[in-house]
């Protein structure tokens, strides 16, 4: 049986372990509050920003429609339409470059790839640009892009495919 002295030693420590215990928890708490209070004065500057944008719109609508009643009241002139400026795709070039014709090929050496990793290893290109490339050539329609896989695979028609190996 325990004696008073060692009793008393096994209460101290295990309130000693409390103590540092809700110490530690209390600090975890303290990071927290100020993590939240970063947290809402970022948001208050962006609710600021966002007042001041709808204030600019607000505004810029009120001085639309005060021109629009002039116009229509006969005082000032009506603003001219301007011409939209349409950017357009350039179209394809006719010949693939090497490349479109290298990722072309590995896929029909390997069917079912599934990534555009081992393709930039074995072309040596990077992963993201053998990755832009592959979408561009499944939005061209000259590869089948997969997407109801992760990651998507690709397979070569076979049109494509007479193609690439007749080059």
């Amino acid at each position: 049986m325990l004696n008073e002295k060692e009793i008393l030693e096994e209460l101290r420590m295990e309130i000693a372990f409390i103590r540092r215990d809700i110490i530690e928890r209390l600090r975890r708490i303290e990071e927290y509050i100020t993590f939240i209070d970063s947290d809402i004065n970022r948001l208050r500057l962006d609710v600021q920003r966002i007042n001041e944008k709808i204030k600019e719109i607000s505004s810029g609508k009120e001085e639309l429609i005060e021109k629009v009643e002039k116009v229509d009241k006969g005082i000032e002139k009506p603003i001219e339409k301007r011409k939209a400026i349409t950017i357009q795709q350039k179209e394809r070039k006719k010949d693939l470059n090497p490349t479109e014709i290298a990722i072309i090929k590995y896929l029909i050496e390997n069917p079912g790839t599934r990534s555009a990793t081992p393709i930039a290893q074995s072309i040596g290109k990077a992963r993201e640009h053998v990755a832009r490339t592959l979408k561009k050539l499944a939005e061209e329609k000259l590869i089948i892009r997969d997407e109801s896989t992760w990651p998507y695979t690709y397979i070569v028609p076979d049109d494509v495919k007479k193609m690439i190996l007749e080059k």
